[in-house]
């Protein structure tokens, strides 16, 4: 696979929801107007013949491209380690998101830290282009903050999606600052496009923030809802539900989007 447009790419092992990870991963390219590109990682588990991988991956892509003529499909087989796998796909591959059906995420989550782009977790199989239409960020004092509505204003000005910024309660000024600050860089540069957006208050600290936009975006139905990763959960955030891992678990059909939260992403062009 040569280099050249940006890519969405897709993760296919041929489990259990591929086929709507696929066709969520064809609407975010036709709608940003990008290369779609299914990704494959050979499985040592099961000693895969890369020949044989890159025959069943190419069937999956020759099935795609005739429904869709504007849209560019590709494959992309590997025999590595996923950390390295990650990396080229960014600066070699110029991937801006990983698309992947929630079964992966126990397997997938944890290597997004070496990602610089974000992964994107799905599981709806209705109402597909609804979902894409409303996008929820969450903002508090987190440096993330506005990297996430980066992300969220590709798909207002290209999708006309209304974005929910969802913006955190700070009991102490100095943290509340902070909001207000990424409040003001986040309304500047919405203000420059022409999409609806909404800044709503949570009630809640940034801390509890994941959750209680989890609740807002479910209220919804149909809604992607941006977080942000940090690898380090503590006991608390486990026990009361604030982890990553646990936003996607009751997530039901919407899309959680998790962007690395120690790494600037590679940006959207065009």
């Amino acid at each position: 696979m040569e280099n050249g447009e940006q890519k969405i790419f897709v993760w296919c092992n041929f489990s259990e929801g591929m086929d709507d990870a696929i066709i969520h991963g064809m609407m975010i390219a036709i709608t940003l107007k990008k290369e779609l590109c299914l990704f494959h990682l050979l499985d040592k588990r099961i000693h895969e013949n890369i020949e044989m991988a890159e025959a069943r991956i190419r069937g999956v892509a020759s099935k795609i491209s005739p429904l869709m003529s504007t849209l560019t499909v590709k494959y992309f087989v590997k025999d590595q380690p996923i950390k390295e796998s990650l990396t080229q796909l960014a600066e070699l591959y110029e991937c801006l998101v990983l698309v992947a059906h929630k079964v992966s995420v126990p397997q997938l989550l944890p290597e997004l830290q070496y990602a610089l782009f974000p992964f994107l977790f799905v599981s709806a199989k209705a109402n597909i282009d609804q979902i894409y239409k409303r996008i929820i960020v969450p903002v508090g004092y987190m440096k993330k903050s506005k990297d996430m509505a980066l992300w969220a204003s590709y798909l207002g000005r290209h999708n006309g999606a209304m974005i929910d910024i969802f913006i955190a309660d700070e009991g102490w000024k100095a943290d509340q600052k902070v909001v207000t600050d990424n409040i003001f860089s986040i309304k500047r540069l919405y203000g420059k496009f022409r999409f609806p957006f909404q800044v709503i208050e949570s009630h809640a600290p940034t801390w509890k923030l994941q959750k209680s936009a989890l609740q807002h975006a479910l209220g919804l139905k149909t809604a992607m809802l941006i977080v942000a990763a940090s690898f380090k959960p503590t006991i608390v955030d486990s026990m009361l539900g604030l982890t990553e891992r646990k936003v996607i678990s009751k997530s039901e059909d919407l899309s959680v989007m998790c962007v690395n939260s120690q790494q600037d992403f590679y940006t959207f062009c065009g």
